[in-house]
């Protein structure tokens, strides 16, 4: 099933909510020029997911059920038409609130290296790094043409 779409300017992250309300045809130039613009997925209101697309690099926003951007996945165009995984952090909240617990970063290369970095700020601030190397042939895929977002906005990327 087809997940609905709408369309702005970007995502206010601090105010949750989007900053000024696109038409298709406003994203449909902002795309073919290569400029920035953001889909929302499902809901303008509650969304899912956001995407903040540019001629070069997709950042994906997951949202929790409080608008919290509780996973993020950054690709990087790799060569033409191709994007890849770069970057992904999870994070945790301390309770209902705004405030983050922990987030642990993934820095993805392409040649399968991954660095691990995990931020803990309660109780106490604490950093912990590792690194493993892994498959990412998942960690691939096609720069979307407008208005086909379904791969980028998948969770399992493994």
């Amino acid at each position: 099933m087809k997940r609905k779409i709408y369309f702005c300017k970007s995502w206010f992250r601090a105010k949750k909510r989007p900053t000024e309300n696109w038409s298709e045809e406003q994203a449909r130039a902002a795309h073919a020029e290569g400029l920035p613009y953001t889909v929302l997925v499902d809901s303008v209101e509650q969304p899912y997911c956001f995407l903040e697309l540019t001629k070069k690099a997709v950042g994906v926003g997951f949202l929790d059920d409080h608008l919290r951007e509780s996973l993020t996945y950054g690709f990087q165009e790799v060569e033409p038409g191709k994007l890849f995984l770069t970057m992904a952090t999870y994070r945790e909240f301390v309770d209902d609130t705004d405030k983050v617990a922990s987030g642990t970063s993934y820095m993805f290369s392409r040649d399968g290296s991954v660095s691990i970095r995990r931020e803990l700020f309660v109780p106490e601030h604490k950093i912990e790094t590792s690194s493993s190397v892994a498959d990412l042939a998942k960690n691939y895929s096609a720069m979307p043409s407008f208005g086909e977002y379904d791969d980028l906005t998948r969770l399992e990327r493994s």
